[in-house]
C-alpha cells in the first residue's frame, strides 16, 4: 500500500457521497445567496455536500487541519491540511449547467500530496497521489502533445474579490486571446485541470485563487505530466494566487505572454 492510499481512499468516498447529493439536487430549485459582487454565490447544496465531506474527513483524520470554502479554516497542530471544495462551479450548478465538481485535496506543507475530482453527472473521478500518476475511473491519463499555440485550447479562470483583480484578469485574457483564439472559461477550476490532464485542453491559466479552488486539480496536472508554475515560471505551492498548468510544449510560449503581469 502507497503512502496517502487510506487519505485517496477515504476522500474518494467522501467526494462520491457528496457529488451523489448534487446529482440529486441538481435541475432543482434552489436557495441562493450571493457572496458578493465578485465571489458568485453559494446554495443549499455547497453547504450539504460540504456537511458530508467534513464528517468523513474528520472521523478519519481527526488530527488534519481543514481549509473548506463554505466553512473556513480550522487549524490543528498538523503539517496536514484538507483543502476542500465542495461544490467547484456553483454557479454553473445553479443554471444547470452540469459542468462542476467535488473537490478535495491534502496539502502537506505546502505541496499538494493527493487529489481527488469528481464529476457527478458523467461519473468521472480523477485522482492523484504525489509521484504515482494521474488517472479518470482507474485509467492512467496524461496531458495533450500539443505544440501550436494558435491552435491549442486555452482554459482561463479567476478569482479575486475587487475590481483591481478582475481588471487584471481581463489584461491577461486579451493578451492570451491575441495569440490564441480558442480560450475557453468553464467556469469549475478543478475539473479544469482534470480535463487539461486528460488532454481535453492544453493549457489552463488562472489568477487570484484560492487553494481549496485550485489544489487537488493542480497535482492531479502535475502527475498527468503538465508544468504547474505560477505566472513567473517557479514551481506552484499552495501560497501563491497565480497558476499556469501548460504541457511541457506549450508551457514557455504562454508564459512568455503571462509573465510580469
Amino acid at each position: 500500500m502507497s503512502e496517502y492510499s487510506q487519505q485517496l481512499k477515504v476522500a474518494a468516498e467522501a467526494a462520491k457521497e457528496a457529488g451523489r447529493l448534487l446529482k440529486e439536487l441538481f435541475d432543482k430549485v434552489h436557495t441562493v445567496r450571493e457572496k458578493s459582487k465578485f465571489e458568485g454565490f453559494v446554495t443549499e447544496a455547497d453547504l450539504q455536500s460540504e456537511r458530508i465531506i467534513l464528517s468523513k474527513l474528520k472521523k478519519e483524520f481527526p488530527d488534519y487541519s481543514v481549509l473548506s470554502e463554505e466553512a473556513g479554516e480550522e487549524r490543528k497542530n498538523s503539517n496536514y491540511l484538507w483543502l476542500v471544495d465542495p461544490l467547484d462551479g456553483t454557479t454553473n450548478f445553479k443554471i444547470r449547467n452540469p459542468f462542476f465538481n467535488v473537490s478535495i485535496g491534502l496539502a502537506k506543507g505546502k505541496q499538494i500530496v493527493m487529489g481527488v475530482v469528481y464529476s457527478p453527472i458523467l461519473d468521472e473521478l480523477f485522482y492523484s497521489i504525489d509521484g504515482k500518476g494521474a488517472y479518470l475511473n482507474g485509467k492512467k491519463i496524461s496531458v495533450s502533445n500539443t505544440s501550436n499555440l494558435s491552435s491549442s485550447v486555452i482554459g482561463f479562470c479567476h478569482g479575486g474579490k475587487n475590481q483591481k483583480a478582475l481588471e487584471r484578469a481581463i489584461k491577461i485574457y486579451s493578451k492570451l486571446k491575441m495569440h490564441c483564439t480558442h480560450t475557453r472559461q468553464f467556469g469549475a477550476a478543478a475539473l479544469e485541470f482534470c480535463y487539461l490532464a486528460a488532454g481535453r485542453i492544453d493549457a489552463l491559466e488562472i489568477t487570484d485563487t484560492s487553494p481549496y479552488d485550485v489544489g487537488a486539480g493542480s497535482l492531479i496536472a502535475k502527475e498527468s505530466g503538465a508544468l504547474v508554475t505560477d505566472l513567473n515560471g517557479e514551481p506552484w505551492d499552495i501560497t501563491k494566487k497565480d497558476i499556469l498548468a501548460v504541457n511541457s510544449k506549450l508551457h514557455p510560449q504562454i508564459l512568455k505572454i503571462v509573465k510580469g503581469f
